[in-house]
């Protein structure tokens, strides 16, 4: 598919993004939409990226166009083969292809390094002896302009013959840089003259030992832009303060036309969450998760172990929108309600007693098979078989003796209806030596089957329930949210001072034993359920043969509403 394939007068722009877009397209600025997504292959992605990628492809895909997905793999220290090869995983889950796959260091470093020596030649950049803190202390203030370096004015013949200095590893790490000329009383800071290569003997998780000189972001990335062909360099508004660099490198570095524009949308923000690579990577470090695909983790490969389906963080994330002036702190729970929509159409039902309370039916011998939907919302889904028995477990808290005011479920001489099965009352409650509850001894009532009742009797309730004879134990994870919920934004806490362990939820998660009906025995890893009454459930990598793991995913009910 290309822009030809695509009827323009059809396009509806919904946002100013795709407004521009139109408007170059019609005015024959632009041939071809391709915009990229440039992770920095320094930790996992989290569920912030997910606005990113599904702005940069879908945008792409209504124009015809195409994404690339490259490694912006230009800072060997903080860099990685696992995070890189994490995004292929994660971008086929969210159901987004690239055109390709790019690793900027094999691709560019060779070009973009004859950019620079282009740029010193033509009086755009030149070779710095300053330090690192001697730089930060001419640069000057927001109201205060920089000072030039002493080293501005070198020839560029001089310059020139310093870089292949630098690049032949004369000097040592960061002795010296090679910064752009521009303008060191701009009022804009990042104009002041910035790094665009350092000097650190690093090796390179793909190119090894071969550069001991880097390329540095601003200057790296749009010249990696103009190399790839992206019309639309797009990314959030912590990037906005550098356009104005780089579209000066874009001018001064690559000075072709079509060239790139880089735009800026605002970044998504969820209340209770806390994200960042380097936090994130404080939490693994430190023990205190798994790793970076523990459930409670907001990571995509945590999210998705925990059961959130790819559909609901997409249908989320466009339900923020564009958003390039106005920022919002989204609540969790407008996450969770397209988590908890998506799962409502897909997850499979069925029985599992999670605090269990043993009943004996003392009027019913034998068993009897019932039948249990599927999915109520999927005509197609079928139906499953459960076992109603003498002896059955049900939920602790579906029985009490001093039941509270319309509470429906079982009571001493009450009744109440098991799903799918039949109607039972309470006769007596047996104890154990401690005095606390050992079981029930119920009564069914014959004639009151589901679907084929026929008694009259009127009953307010029905539970869940599971026959001994049909059903195994399973371990089932519960999850608290990782940061209190007072700290609607953990961010600012860390920022103010608050250190991150005070942060953390005590006892997020807790492992409990269930028994669930047999129906589950061939449950996969990632396959979703709604446990009855419960909530939703995903089956976890950790499970083996002797030991199926739930992960609880998202509790059934539902506070937010897309119109709140």
């Amino acid at each position: 598919m290309s822009l030809k394939d695509v009827d323009i007068e059809k396009i509806v722009p919904e946002n100013e993004l795709e407004e521009e877009i139109l408007a170059d397209i019609k005015a024959g600025v632009t041939t071809e939409v391709i915009t990229r997504c440039p992770p920095e292959p320094s930790g996992y992605w989290y569920i912030g990226h997910v606005k990113a990628w599904t702005i940069n492809f879908e945008t792409a895909k209504k124009f015809g166009g195409k994404t690339y997905l490259r490694m912006d793999d230009s800072n060997p220290s903080k860099e990685d083969g696992e995070y890189a090869g994490s995004y292929m995983a994660d971008l086929e889950w969210l159901g987004f292809k690239p055109e390709k796959l790019i690793y900027a260091s094999e691709a560019y470093f060779d070009a973009i390094y004859e950019i620079a020596e282009k740029m010193i030649k033509n009086g755009d950049a030149y070779v710095c002896d300053l330090s690192a803190e001697e730089v930060s202390k001419t640069r000057g203030t927001l109201t205060e302009p920089g000072t030039n370096s002493p080293y501005r004015n070198r020839t560029p013949e001089e310059n020139l013959q310093l870089f292949r200095d630098m690049k032949a590893g004369k000097f040592a790490d960061g002795s010296r840089t090679l910064r752009a000329k521009i303008d060191m009383a701009h009022p804009n800071i990042n104009m002041r003259d910035p790094v665009m290569y350092k000097i650190a003997r690093l090796h390179h998780y793909r190119v090894g030992d071969k550069w001991c000189i880097w390329p540095q972001y601003d200057f790296v990335h749009p010249m990696e832009d103009c190399l790839e062909g992206t019309t639309y360099s797009l990314c959030d508004k912590g990037f906005q303060d550098h356009r104005l660099v780089y579209e000066w490198f874009v001018k001064h570095g690559w000075g072709k036309t079509p060239a790139p524009k880089q735009r800026e949308f605002s970044r998504l923000v969820i209340e209770n969450i806390l994200s960042g690579k380097r936090y994130l990577k404080q939490l693994v470090a430190s023990g205190v998760v798994s790793g970076w695909d523990d459930p409670r983790f907001p990571t995509l490969v945590g999210i998705r172990r925990r059961g959130y389906t790819a559909k609901a963080v997409k249908d989320f994330v466009r339900s923020v929108g564009w958003g390039s002036t106005i920022e919002v702190t989204v609540p969790l729970s407008a996450l969770e309600h397209y988590v908890r929509e998506d799962l409502n159409k897909i997850a499979t039902r069925a029985m599992v007693v999670l605090d269990p309370l043993k009943v004996v039916i003392t009027n019913y011998e034998g068993a009897e098979e019932i039948e249990i939907d599927n999915n109520p919302n999927d005509e197609n889904a079928g139906k499953h078989k459960a076992l109603f028995s003498k002896e059955i477990y049900i939920e602790k808290e579906d029985f009490s003796l001093n039941p509270p005011p319309k509470y429906n479920r079982l009571t001493l001489g009450g009744i109440v209806r098991l799903k799918g099965a039949y109607i039972i009352r309470c006769n007596n409650v047996v104890y154990d030596k401690n005095g606390e509850i050992d079981h029930l001894e119920c009564e069914y009532i014959e004639g009151t089957k589901s679907g084929q009742d026929n008694s009259g009797i009127k009953c307010k309730g029905t539970i869940h329930f599971v026959s001994l004879e049909n059903s195994f134990e399973v371990t089932v994870r519960e999850f608290k949210n990782l940061i209190k919920s007072e700290y609607k934004s953990p961010s600012k806490a860390l920022a103010d001072g608050v250190p991150i362990s005070e942060l953390l939820e005590p006892n997020s998660l807790v492992e409990k034993k269930a028994f669930a009906e047999n129906f589950l025995k061939n449950a996969k890893v990632e396959d979703k359920f709604q446990f009855m009454r419960k909530g939703y459930y995903c089956v976890d990598k950790d499970s083996t043969e002797n030991n199926l793991i739930f992960n609880s995913t998202i509790s059934l009910k539902d506070s937010w509403s897309p119109n709140k």
